[in-house]
């Protein structure tokens, strides 16, 4: 994996959480299925860090969660009370072990590295949700909902779409 590669992609919308994965598409192959799909969502798109996000694609988001540059996410959901809502997700892979896993799965093609993947990028995502209630929306803490684990998540839909057979 080179610095930088594309190789999840999620999206939060009115309909759910969308995560695509790459298997075996080139990565500007990838690029291109990502950039029809978040078409597909309605309007306005939010990140934690866009001008991060925007540097993998050719797209606008439209508004910043970042309350001011260089902001951590997870100092943000400390910030504003949301430490226990993430702590619940359970998330399985620190940012600088995703190469890592891309990499072993490339040379052993174990579908369960793929999970990790993208059981992380639900954890990114439910971040980004959980600050956007907070900051955008102004929902009280005690009122919004808790996700479920990146564990249940996994066990239930990830590795079953990944092939991995689930008993």
């Amino acid at each position: 994996m080179k610095e930088g590669e594309l190789l999840t992609a999620g999206f939060l919308s009115k309909d759910g959480v969308a995560i695509l994965q790459r298997f075996e598409l080139s990565e500007d192959m990838f690029k291109r299925k990502v950039i029809e799909e978040i078409q597909t969502k309605e309007r306005p798109w939010f990140a934690f860090n866009k001008e991060f996000e925007e540097a993998f694609l050719p797209i606008s988001i439209d508004k910043e969660l970042q309350q001011y540059e260089r902001e951590a996410a997870f100092g943000a959901l400390c910030d504003e009370g949301l430490f226990n809502h993430y702590a619940l997700l359970c998330d399985p892979l620190f940012n600088e072990e995703i190469h890592r896993f891309w990499n072993l799965w490339k040379s052993t093609k174990d579908v369960i590295l793929l999970s990790k993947i993208i059981r992380h990028n639900y954890c990114c995502l439910a971040k980004e949700y959980y600050l956007k209630l907070k900051r955008i929306d102004k929902v009280d803490v005690t009122k919004i909902n808790l996700l479920p684990s990146s564990a249940q998540i996994e066990k239930r839909y990830i590795r079953n779409q990944c092939g991995f057979c689930v008993e």
